[in-house]
């Protein structure tokens, strides 16, 4: 599975846009199947979507072990 952290930090580094979604995020496993389907659906290759399913299982995973994690995320005031 590809590093999320080295992803974020490349999009960062090159002033490119990036969307982070949380473990704890309550709407993180919907939100990653949706992207999946889509990333399906416009072609992306197999190893791709090998790598978006082990994402998802991480977040399952997450979501079963951490139950009490899991909630609606709120931006604090130093996020904005």
């Amino acid at each position: 599975m590809k590093d999320q952290k080295v992803i974020l930090h490349k999009c960062i580094k090159n002033d490119e846009p990036a969307f982070v979604i949380a473990g704890h995020d309550v709407s993180a496993v919907e939100t990653l199947k949706a992207y999946y389907d889509v990333a399906k659906k416009n072609g992306a290759d197999e190893i791709f979507l090998k790598d978006m399913q082990d994402v998802i299982q991480e977040f399952e995973l997450f979501r079963k072990q951490e139950p009490q994690k899991i909630k609606m995320p709120v931006l604090k005031d130093y996020e904005h």
